[in-house]
């Protein structure tokens, strides 16, 4: 399969997830329930969020390789990343809330941001692994 078809499985997967996570716990941990239109949309603006992140982070540390230190400067791009990524995501989620006349607290969008970044790792990874593993 061409890298450009794998892209775009796996971020219509990790979008699909994400959305199912917003819609099934938004109540539960925000106070607040997303429509299935502001999930879905939540769930894809924070995943090209996450995406562009990565991509201008990964191109910004890859320049500043040492031979001895790759690991330490991955694991650094990584966590740097996903904090960004985080926190826009749930500033993301609170200004959907607010188009809706209702509040999220910052502390509630960070875990739900959390959550949806926890389930691309947890939750789509392994579903694309496991298509993968019946396709063969």
């Amino acid at each position: 399969m061409s890298p450009s078809i794998v892209f775009l499985r796996d971020f219509a997967v990790s979008v699909a997830v994400g959305m199912i996570l917003l819609l099934s716990l938004s109540r539960l941990v925000g106070r607040v329930q997303f429509s299935l239109s502001t999930a879905f949309w939540c769930s894809f603006i924070g995943r090209a969020f996450l995406s562009i992140i990565s991509f201008v982070i990964g191109f910004f540390f890859s320049r500043q390789t040492d031979e001895g230190s790759t690991t330490t400067i991955n694991g650094i791009a990584a966590v740097v990343g996903l904090a960004i990524g985080c926190v826009l995501q749930a500033v993301l989620f609170q200004i959907a809330v607010r188009a809706k006349n209702e509040t999220l607290t910052r502390w509630r969008a960070v875990i739900l941001s959390l959550i949806v970044i926890l389930g691309d790792f947890l939750v789509a990874s392994p579903l694309i692994e496991l298509w993968e593993h019946f396709r063969a």
